[in-house]
């Protein structure tokens, strides 16, 4: 999924740079494929009689990379537009008449994504518009036979809210004047390409071995 998630990623940050007019790196943070773990913390005004009193749950999102050297995703005023894409529900099948050979029923595999975007409000209101307009249908990425975006994207602007799910009860007070932020809750069907290697032999009805 990584390699999938980071196409789209880049798509992002190429149409932002052009967009903006901007550079990568220094005016854009892309975080790419993140994740949300739980760290959970007691006050130490909660008794020690009652386990669960005074427990607060925060959200930590982290960096995807395959490697231990993870970061953790933060908003950052020393840029002007911020980003990251999660996976945030199960792989489900999807029929697909024209991907069906005689009696084998066709199928893609559908990838519900988040992307969260933060700008700076200087930006203007209809970034996040033009983002969703011009993102790609189609991907092409080795190692599958088809990747397409769905045309049925939708728009969260519930800074709030998203501020909460992502970062947890922070001090939103720095951000909320600065920042716009909005998910693209997004679907992608993709079909991986699957190996093919001729068997060493081939039998006949009885198990004989008809060549090596």
């Amino acid at each position: 999924m990584e390699e999938l998630i980071n196409a789209i990623s880049e798509h992002i940050e190429n149409w932002t740079v052009d967009y903006l007019d901007s550079s990568p790196g220094t005016n854009i943070k892309n975080w790419g494929f993140v994740e949300l773990s739980n760290r959970q913390s007691r006050s130490q005004k909660s008794s020690n009689r009652d386990n669960s009193a005074g427990i607060t749950t925060q959200p930590i999102p982290m960096t995807i990379n395959g490697t231990g050297d993870r970061e953790q995703v933060s908003l950052d005023d020393r840029y002007d537009f911020i980003f990251w894409i999660r996976w945030v529900a199960p792989i489900q099948s999807v029929p697909d008449d024209t991907e069906s050979w005689g009696l084998r029923v066709g199928k893609r595999l559908n990838l519900p994504l988040r992307i969260v975007i933060a700008h700076k409000v200087t930006k203007g209101e209809d970034l996040i518009v033009n983002l969703v307009n011009e993102l790609p249908s189609t991907i092409y990425l080795t190692g599958f036979e088809s990747i397409f975006l769905n045309q049925q994207e939708s728009i969260d602007p519930d800074h709030e809210t998203i501020y909460r799910t992502e970062l947890g009860n922070t001090v939103y007070e720095l951000h909320r004047f600065d920042w716009n932020l909005y998910v693209i809750n997004l679907g992608v069907d993709f079909l991986p390409c699957v190996d093919f290697a001729m068997p060493e032999f081939i039998t006949d009805e009885f198990g004989n071995c008809l060549f090596a």
